[in-house]
């Protein structure tokens, strides 16, 4: 469900394009700025790639990170790192055509339901943790997970093809109605979980103040950044949907560069701030 944000460097690239085979291009390599923005998204997307990766090799092979909690972060880094790599290359170079765009949204909603599989996960261990303790296992964790790409895949499936066989006004609705319950859903839950979290933390005299600060501050950044993520995508929906002034289609390229700015930066964080933030 995410935008092909490439205005008019993807025609001049096919154009450039021989018949010996295919060659990798950049979208964006015509300015200093573009070249610029080119070398701070690899950047991003590189630390993204590596610090997902790591948390999971760590996960997998450390006996001591094989708890429900590390499970779910685990699971999320795994989708993480398949989501920066593959959006990173998408919106950055040639590599994926539109026939490869139902694996890169699979990758991503799989991404944030897996972000709200550890808030739930987070929630059970800490205000029901005599329950958790039974029924919460690393394997049932793993389970869901297995679920979750299953139900992403499908959901992706149902949608890409309801849109391919509605004309393009309904087809731009549907997306921005998908995009915005995604916003929706996935933030109702982080923050209504958190809170329900905290107010138990406050009766509990084992957890101090600056333990608590600390999970706000991790839950807002997490949200702020994938907020900020979707609703640059949504805003540019919206722009393209209502088919606003020239000028106004000027100044979106600023917002597209931010939108891809936000989207590397969404699947780069997640595991520097949820796995280093058990340690602070």
């Amino acid at each position: 469900m995410d935008v092909n944000v490439r205005i008019s460097t993807q025609n001049e690239v096919e154009n450039d394009s021989t018949s010996k085979g295919f060659t990798l291009q950049l979208w964006y390599n015509k300015t200093t700025f573009e070249i610029t923005f080119t070398y701070v998204i690899f950047t991003i997307a590189f630390f993204g790639c590596m610090g997902n990766l790591a948390t999971k090799v760590k996960i997998v092979y450390d006996p001591k990170y094989h708890t429900p909690t590390f499970a779910a972060i685990g699971q999320l880094a795994l989708a993480d790192f398949l989501s920066v790599t593959m959006q990173t290359f998408d919106n950055m170079t040639n590599s994926f055509g539109i026939r490869s765009k139902t694996l890169i949204n699979t990758t991503a909603v799989s991404s944030f339901s897996h972000l709200c599989l550890l808030t739930i996960v987070r929630y059970l261990i800490t205000v029901h943790p005599l329950q958790s303790r039974q029924h919460l296992t690393v394997t049932a964790v793993c389970l869901c997970s297995l679920t979750i790409w299953i139900y992403s895949s499908v959901f992706v499936a149902i949608t890409n093809y309801t849109a391919d066989t509605i004309c393009w006004i309904y087809r731009q609705t549907l997306y921005l109605i998908v995009n915005f319950f995604i916003l929706l859903i996935v933030c109702s839950i982080m923050t209504l979980l958190h809170v329900k979290k905290i107010r138990t933390l406050q009766n509990s005299l084992s957890v101090t103040e600056q333990s608590q600060r600390r999970m706000n501050i991790v839950v807002t950044v997490i949200i702020s950044v994938f907020v900020f993520y979707r609703l640059s995508l949504i805003a540019i929906k919206i722009i393209y949907f209502f088919q606003f002034s020239a000028e106004l289609y000027y100044h979106v390229r600023n917002l597209e560069y931010f939108y891809i700015f936000m989207t590397c930066i969404n699947f780069s964080c997640n595991p520097y701030i949820l796995f280093f933030s058990q340690f602070v």
